[in-house]
């Protein structure tokens, strides 16, 4: 009985593994030229450079492309919310959203902002603190899914550190919420003053 058990789990996980091999066999590699032309709808907000046009929305130029693509999966299945881009995600396939990835991901990166140089030395003391480097990149320019912080808007950084510290932004795997349930006001200030001045 416990070999039949076995030999149905071994079964199981090779149909699994080839089912993932032939999808990622079978897919398109993502394509710039046509995520231009997908994008139509996110240019409105994000910007055809990739720079949102007001400063609750971010910017998505030099993002990692699998970072924008795992934030839109997440949007279309309803884990992330914001605004609108719930219902713009809903109808995008997997291939249009490695394209428009890929086409916001090669744009020219957000230029770096000035600020209060007090508060930009703190943000940057205490980002080494919290280690954000070893995921976000060691100026914040991001990395394979891990969002690129460097010239993000100092507003919509505030905004999601303080949601992600709320629990009302979940993370995909828990270290955000674990990271920014310590930081006071003032330090998140001063983290996205920080991650501002970075280009």
């Amino acid at each position: 009985m416990k070999l039949i058990s076995i030999t149905k789990a071994i079964l199981g996980v090779a149909f699994f593994t080839s089912l993932i091999l032939s999808v990622n066999v079978s897919a398109a590699p993502p394509d710039a030229v046509a995520g231009k032309v997908k994008a139509q709808t996110c240019l409105a907000c994000h910007g055809e450079n990739g720079i949102g046009i007001s400063p609750e929305i971010p910017n998505l130029a030099a993002q990692p492309a699998l970072s924008i693509t795992y934030q839109l999966i997440q949007f279309r299945g309803q884990q992330r919310k914001g605004g609108a881009m719930e219902a713009l995600a809903m109808p995008l396939s997997d291939q249009d959203m490695r394209d428009i990835a890929a086409y916001y991901s090669v744009l020219p990166p957000p230029p770096a902002k000035s600020g209060n140089t007090d508060k930009i030395a703190k943000g940057q003391q205490i980002a080494g603190a919290q280690y954000c480097n070893s995921c976000h990149g060691a100026q914040l320019q991001g990395q394979k899914h891990i969002a690129r912080l460097a010239g993000q808007s100092h507003e919509y950084i505030v905004a999601q550190l303080k949601n992600i510290r709320s629990g009302s932004r979940i993370d995909m795997d828990g270290t955000m919420g674990s990271a920014a349930r310590g930081l006071s006001d003032d330090d998140i200030e001063a983290l996205a003053a920080y991650a501002a001045s970075l280009n």
